[in-house]
């Protein structure tokens, strides 16, 4: 297949949540190189980027920056997410940023018709039932008919570009303006299954392995091909044994992570490291000088990259974050052709 298109939605006031696309781009290129990486973010975002001296194509390869008509963070996100497809040129896949690709057999998987998605599975429910708060929440006052499966989780999608995808995001859209006018809910998933729902032949029901809930229980780790860690039910902030936490910890502090690191925690095949050894002891505790020299013999039987290059991010101070490098010719994120609006 043609080079992978990896897709983000960023809306933010929080800085944190740079962060940790940050680490889900950076865990993600280690597991799949061959890839191209867009993030779709409203100006107030772009702006804070900006201000902040944040440097998203550090991480990403384009930014797309959309003028949404909301006002708080969450509506902005739904509303870019509801309208992805018509923002972006070619197949994507989708990815919530705190999910992860890791293991290239993906890539062997991503054939559909429109979209591919899982069932959803959360901490309300492992096997994967409809929810039935959602229904009475949603679904009911709406007039919307339910019970039904699948009911799929939005938070990792594959998307063809094609009459078929556009005509579903579209109606995905309408039926997300109808109940956030109506019901004052914000959610995207309820109405994407609705669109699905009436439209069945639209959806290719991925395994589990295509979007394992992995902070839902251990057993979800086992085969996965992508990690998707829920941080919305910790103020959207990994949890700091994850490797989305541990990256994204690493990036917040240093502006950069050793790719051989990537791979040496990619390589645990866990989602969460548990039991720390003296290198994730020491990379917690700051001492990032002495992790080096403990896990210098793991590097040596890595393909590592050329000596002093890190993880998309250059520098030649120790003391100086490249993350937020106050020089203007280092302020690399820009608009592109897509952005809407002044």
């Amino acid at each position: 297949m043609t080079k992978l298109q990896i897709a983000y939605v960023l809306c933010t006031e929080q800085l944190d949540y740079f962060y940790t696309l940050a680490a889900s781009a950076a865990l993600t290129r280690t597991t799949v190189p061959a890839c191209k990486m867009v993030c779709v973010m409203d100006r107030k975002t772009f702006k804070l980027a900006k201000s902040a001296r944040i440097r998203v194509r550090d991480w990403v390869d384009q930014v797309v920056v959309v003028k949404t008509p909301h006002r708080t963070p969450e509506m902005k996100s739904r509303y870019l997410k509801t309208t992805l497809r018509s923002h972006l040129v070619g197949d994507f896949l989708y990815l919530d940023v705190d999910a992860v690709i890791v293991d290239p057999q993906l890539l062997t998987q991503l054939d559909c018709e429109c979209m591919a998605a899982s069932q959803n599975r959360d901490h309300c429910d492992h096997v994967g039932a409809f929810p039935d708060y959602i229904g009475q929440l949603l679904y009911e006052p709406l007039g919307w008919d339910y019970p039904f499966l699948p009911y799929v989780n939005a938070g990792v999608t594959f998307c063809r570009d094609n009459a078929q995808c556009h005509a579903l995001y579209s109606r995905w859209h309408e039926l997300w303006n109808e109940q956030v006018t109506r019901m004052g809910r914000h959610l995207d998933q309820p109405a994407l299954n609705r669109a699905l729902w009436e439209s069945p032949s639209r959806l290719k029901l991925m395994a589990r392995e295509f979007n394992s809930p992995v902070d839902v229980g251990p057993e979800f780790e086992t085969g996965a091909w992508i990690y998707h860690y829920y941080i919305s039910c910790y103020s959207g902030i990994p949890k700091a044994e994850s490797l989305l936490g541990i990256a994204s910890r690493i990036i917040r502090r240093r502006g950069r992570v050793n790719p051989g690191l990537l791979r040496w925690m990619l390589n645990q095949k866990q989602a969460f490291l548990k039991e720390p050894d003296k290198i994730l002891s020491a990379i917690q505790q700051g001492l990032w000088v002495h992790a080096f020299h403990l896990f210098q013999d793991l590097l040596r039987n890595t393909t590592s990259t050329a000596q002093g290059q890190s993880f998309g991010w250059h520098f030649g101070s120790e003391d100086r974050n490249p993350i937020t490098n106050t020089s203007p010719e280092n302020s690399t994120v820009s608009l592109t052709d897509k952005c809407l609006g002044s």
